[in-house]
């Protein structure tokens, strides 16, 4: 009796034993990278030293009490997010401890966009004594900077990238409105000064298409629900989303309901192109028999929509199903799996209007220009410049349109040598803790020596790089 009582109280005991249960689960279902959660622990660990016990415990509570409120409401277009913007930062901190720690308890998309970055910190950190003003910067992130880290979290894989080739790094304290460079790097009696910049992760135009998108699909769902058929449709929007009436599916699913077999071609105007086809329902009910699923992940999307919903696709999707909930997560929404479907429909979405596509491809002008602002006008300075893909690939080849136009050709009085553009993309995987991938562009003068500047910033070095653009090689 006193040999249990040493161990722990029943619930402790409890708990303890749920966790190992967990854990031999897990070396079951996938593949382990050690590696990979080295990496992750060590790219944690810096941010978490630099908060006390009680502020993170405090966060961290804040952070599920805003999870618990996210399944509130019905429409998808006012559903909260499963991300926690008013700390972000603390959001990110969260997904790298539950993929360390309780991994089934986790947003899987979230935290495979998340994931990558401190990843990347964590390759790089043995050179992290290079880098003076690193815990100051990383302090900024924590407060300051909490509910839009993105841009600190980069220059903090910038920084670490050059202390890795071999340079001494200085990030410079900022005293607005003086305008000065994130850091100076000094090797062999050379000195540079950098400057970063990142766009956000989406443009307000991508949200509000989204929105209208949502809009058209929550009036038209009781078209599907009272033809309880299992259908998938793929549709490419030529006109903007703004400018189709909100009953604009609901029409054309109350003249093209019920389906036949096969793949079926349901609308086609100036305005969109529509396919549908029937779900292999016995498909499914023959995967479900075997596995569980977990909600609102990339793995339910390909499950139900195939070749039709292809990995970091924009789907909805609409079902009735029976879950069950992963024991002791602190959070049910981030446990839940899918045992049973009854009944599911889904739509996979593309806008391809040249309005579109041209909103959503900013180029980085503005930012090369305020990068410009911040260096200065006698020492030979470089500039790198981030954004994420998530909007697609034609998106992507505009993008590099203007860039191509811009930055070649951008003249300024001030010593810049070189310009890289990074551009970053976690991916949906149904298989990985994550995916990602960086693509580099690289605008420098004649002559400069750069051998030694860092090409890939967030990808770990021992990963070999390929030439193209991920857009292209991944379509």
């Amino acid at each position: 009796m006193g040999e249990a009582r040493n161990r722990g109280t029943p619930e402790e005991r409890r708990r303890l034993a749920i966790k190992r249960n967990k854990a031999e689960l897990l070396e079951h279902m996938s593949d382990k990278d050690e590696r990979t959660n080295v990496a992750l622990r060590a790219g944690l660990a810096p941010f978490l030293a630099r908060i006390s016990a009680e502020e993170w415990r405090t966060r961290r509570e804040r952070i599920l009490e805003w999870l618990k409120g996210i399944m509130e409401g019905s429409e998808l277009e006012k559903a909260k997010p499963v991300r926690v913007r008013d700390d972000e930062i603390g959001w990110y901190l969260f997904l790298c401890e539950q993929a360390l720690e309780d991994p089934m308890c986790i947003d899987i998309s979230q935290a495979q966009r998340a994931l990558p970055f401190f990843v990347g910190i964590g390759e790089r950190w043995k050179h992290s004594t290079k880098v003076k003003g690193l815990e100051r910067k990383i302090d900024e992130v924590l407060h300051n900077y909490k509910s839009a880290p993105d841009g600190l979290i980069f220059e903090i894989l910038v920084a670490l990238s050059y202390a890795a080739n071999g340079w001494d790094v200085e990030l410079l304290e900022q005293s607005p409105p003086a305008k000065s460079p994130d850091m100076v790097v000094r090797k062999d009696g050379r000195e540079l000064y950098i400057e970063c910049k990142r766009q956000d992760r989406r443009t307000a135009y991508s949200e509000t298409e989204r929105n209208h998108f949502l809009r058209m699909w929550e009036a038209a769902k009781h078209v599907l629900i009272k033809n309880s058929q299992w259908a998938w449709f793929k549709g490419t929007f030529h006109a903007e989303a703004s400018a189709l009436p909100t009953e604009f599916l609901k029409e054309i699913f109350q003249s093209a309901l019920p389906l036949g077999s096969g793949e079926r071609l349901i609308h086609d105007s100036a305005d969109a192109t529509i396919f549908a086809r029937l779900i292999d329902r016995y498909a499914v009910i023959r995967h479900m028999a075997q596995y569980h699923v977990k909600a609102n992940s990339p793995a339910l999307s390909a499950l139900l929509g195939g070749d039709w919903a292809p990995p970091n696709s924009p789907t909805t999707i609409i079902h009735l199903v029976k879950t069950s909930h992963v024991i002791d997560c602190e959070v049910r929404v981030l446990g839940t799996y899918i045992d049973e479907i009854a009944w599911a429909s889904g739509f996979t979405r593309e806008f391809d209007s040249d309005v579109s596509i041209d909103k959503k491809a900013r180029d980085v002008t503005k930012h090369l220009a305020d990068a410009v602002k911040q260096v200065p006008s006698d020492k030979p300075s470089i500039i790198h410049l981030a954004a994420e893909t998530m909007e697609g690939k034609d998106v992507e080849l505009r993008r590099t349109e203007k860039v191509m136009a811009t930055i070649p050709s951008f003249i300024t009085d001030k010593p810049v040598i070189a310009v890289r553009f990074h551009r970053f993309q976690g991916n949906q995987t149904t298989d990985k803790l994550f995916e990602f991938d960086e693509t580099v562009n690289k605008f420098q003068i004649d002559g400069a020596r750069l051998d030694d500047i860092p090409f890939n910033v967030v990808v770990p070095d021992h990963v070999a790089m390929q030439r193209g653009s991920h857009w292209e090689l991944y379509q």
